[in-house]
């Protein structure tokens, strides 16, 4: 489903299949959709939930794609996890993140 070996300068998201059930989701849609919106930010997919910033301007790529996928509620009422990856292969949980710093974009 993602990639096995974490990448700098990516993002893995996982949705719930449940939960999107229940709000009316296919999770397969879900997954299209969040490709259609990255690539307007240069994202290119890398697996099924995993994107890869731009090269040319990798900070900015992949920060202005997360904060975009957090303002999205088809996104925060369906993600599991949203794990980013900067210089280093060291996870960083964005889903955290968001909850700090802006705890009015997490569904319940």
């Amino acid at each position: 489903m993602s990639v096995k070996e974490p990448v700098p300068w990516s993002f893995t998201i996982e949705f719930d299949a449940e939960k999107a059930a229940r709000n009316g989701y296919d999770i397969e849609d879900l997954y299209e959709c969040v490709d259609k919106n990255v690539q307007r930010f240069g994202l290119t997919r890398l697996a099924l939930g995993t994107w890869k910033a731009n090269e040319a301007s990798r900070v900015e790529s992949q920060c202005r794609s997360l904060s975009f996928l957090s303002r999205q509620k088809w996104v925060m009422q369906n993600v599991t996890s949203l794990t980013a990856f900067e210089r280093s292969t060291k996870p960083i949980d964005y889903i955290g993140i968001v909850e700090d710093l802006f705890p009015e974009r997490i569904c319940a």
